[in-house]
């Protein structure tokens, strides 16, 4: 799935990413969907990954409460939560089965992979409604 991601998202999310490496990052994607189901991203809320310890390099948890603040704060906007991104220490940006099982279809869920040394890939999915 092709989602058009603006310069200032993508580089919110790879700071965050970077900032957050040997760990997982995480955040919530705010945007418009068309009803032709055309997706704009227009920002980003890095969450607080809630995972502590060794478990912090492959897994994340955003917390409920935070996810219900951006809700209310957007309420009336016109804006959504559209879906989630979260990185991949080592690894390549592709679904885990976790991330797959978590999915919820309709939303879209962005990984990037990183390294030490930076970024190498942010890709996005969806998972689909019918599933």
């Amino acid at each position: 799935m092709e989602i058009e991601l603006g310069e200032i998202t993508t580089c919110q999310m790879t700071l965050a990413a970077i900032a957050a490496y040997p760990g997982e990052c995480c955040g919530i994607l705010l945007g418009k969907t068309s009803e032709s189901g055309e997706v704009e991203i227009l920002e980003t809320r890095e969450a607080h990954n809630q995972i502590q310890g060794a478990q912090k390099s492959a897994h994340f948890r955003v917390d409920p409460l935070f996810l219900y603040q951006v809700e209310r704060e957007i309420e009336g906007s016109g804006i959504e939560v559209i879906g989630f991104y979260h990185s991949h220490p080592d690894c390549a940006a592709v679904p885990s089965d976790e991330d797959y099982e978590n999915m919820v279809p309709g939303l879209i869920y962005v990984i990037l992979s990183v390294t030490k040394d930076g970024v190498k890939d942010i890709r996005s999915y969806k998972k689909d409604i019918n599933y």
